[in-house]
């Protein structure tokens, strides 16, 4: 019988990880209890009574409290996002119509952030521009989101990564994504075009309105949610939340910027979005000043999807905060891990840095398995509905047999053919349709087939789930 005996390396490697964990043994202990969570609390979450509702926005309907969380996954999951925003902006029924405009609160995590980015900054500059006129999403797309969701965000952190200028600086290829993220994403280098030196940057202010502000309520609440790295807690980027923590410093277009604990409404959106997409060990992670601790002056934050990916955590806490007689949430799924084997061709034991690759996404990964019934039970007792956008509503139930061979760029443009007209696709297409969006990889870059291609999808995963919609809006 063969016996598969692990190699000599292995071992060599094991005995050299022990010795190294022996020598870091400490001979004294110096107890410290200032931590700012202590063992066993919960991590601080967004408290609405700091904040005016965002029922008070015009023409809401204040019986219908509802959050749309976006999960991560890079440019696929910002293109998605994106385009279930456009199925929801387009959706009829007696219940309601346009339910994008009665979105209250967006969660987002990583790439979904500029999903919200987007539309946020659609929001904003319409406001500022054509004030009390019907606002259109879909239009707002065409003419400057899609383009911003296009732009190759890889660019700016590889020619970081090579600029000497900032390799003995505190600034980073994170610094560079974050205004990146602020030119494209939320349209300041396109205001800056327009309105010259005047022009800003959305800051968290426009957001969110102080309990007792004068200052009307324009736009729903954009949650980004980053981890924090040393105790992997959940860390929602709100003006009460920076408080608590008491953040006094941050990095906003390569430059430090100072900001005292009680005015963080004054620092920018794009910060949140950044930080909640830096991807451990790829990205740079965001790292805010904190006048907590004088020992410690210094918080690091990166990819929210290390707490949760899809950023219904922190949706149902402000439902659960929400006076409104219909609670909904909707979760936007654009996880890609549902095309991965369970089985594999090797039998040798996996070579360790092989193992450690995997570790990033592993919490994420075992967290998906028992997604949606974990969110249904948390939703459950608070009478709160859950409906779900995801690339397996294109498969659930559809016993369509696969093609032996996928040939991409001919199914691309078939698919974005038949989408475009607006028909219904058979089964075999829309198992075709999964494998083609599940192997779009997580990436801050993307084609423009991969792009129109996912855009279409999530109006067409939005039409999938109309009769779930309907029964969550009764």
């Amino acid at each position: 019988m063969h016996l598969n005996q692990p190699p000599m390396r292995h071992t060599l490697l094991l005995l050299a990880g022990l010795l190294m964990l022996a020598s870091a043994c400490s001979k004294a202990i110096y107890p410290d209890r200032s931590q700012f969570i202590k063992d066993g609390e919960l991590a601080p979450t967004i408290d609405l009574s700091y904040y005016k509702s965002v029922q008070l926005r015009a023409g809401q309907d204040s019986t219908l409290a509802l959050a749309l969380a976006i999960s991560g996954g890079g440019s696929r999951a910002a293109n998605f996002g994106t385009g279930v925003m456009l199925g929801l902006e387009a959706f009829q029924s007696p219940e309601a119509s346009n339910l994008l405009r009665e979105v209250d609160y967006l969660s987002t995590v990583s790439g979904g952030g500029f999903a919200g980015g987007g539309y946020i900054s659609a929001l904003f500059d319409h406001q500022r521009q054509r004030p009390g006129t019907p606002f259109s999403f879909e239009q707002a797309v065409e003419k400057r989101v899609a383009s911003a969701l296009a732009y190759s965000y890889a660019g700016p952190l590889i020619r970081a990564n090579f600029n000497p200028l900032l390799w003995f600086s505190h600034v980073d290829d994170g610094d560079a994504l974050e205004r990146a993220i602020d030119d494209q994403v939320l349209g300041y280098k396109n205001r800056k075009r327009q309105l010259g030196r005047s022009a800003s940057s959305i800051r968290l202010g426009d957001l969110f309105i102080p309990a007792g502000s004068p200052a009307p309520v324009l736009f729903p609440m954009h949650i980004t949610n980053s981890s924090t790295v040393s105790t992997m807690n959940i860390f929602p980027f709100t003006p009460d939340i920076l408080a608590r923590y008491q953040i006094d410093g941050y990095t906003h277009r390569m430059r430090k910027q100072g900001v005292s604990p009680d005015s963080t409404f004054h620092i920018p959106l794009s910060v949140g979005i950044k930080s909640s997409g830096s991807f451990p060990v790829l990205i740079s992670n965001t790292t805010l000043s904190s006048a907590y601790s004088s020992d410690r002056p210094f918080l690091h934050l990166f990819d929210g999807a290390m707490t949760d990916n899809t950023g219904y955590y922190t949706a149902l806490q402000v439902l659960k905060q929400e006076a409104a007689r219909r609670k909904v949430i909707f979760v936007v799924d654009a996880d890609a891990a549902g095309n991965r084997y369970t089985f594999s061709a090797k039998e040798g034991a996996l070579f360790s840095l092989g193992v450690a690759v995997r570790l990033p996404s592993s919490g994420l990964d075992a967290r998906r398995a028992t997604l949606r019934r974990d969110i249904a039970d948390a939703c459950g007792p608070f009478q709160i509905c859950p409906v779900f956008f995801s690339f397996n509503a294109l498969i659930e139930g559809n016993e369509a047999p696969l093609p032996e061979k996928i040939d991409v760029a001919q199914e691309q443009a078939r698919l974005i053919g038949l989408l475009r007209a607006g028909g219904p696709l058979t089964d075999g297409d829309e198992q075709i349709l999964y494998d083609l969006l599940t192997h779009i990889g997580t990436k801050y870059t993307i084609t423009e087939p991969e792009q129109e291609l996912l855009l279409l999808s999530g109006k067409y995963v939005v039409y999938l789930q109309r009769a779930a919609i309907r029964s969550a809006l009764r």
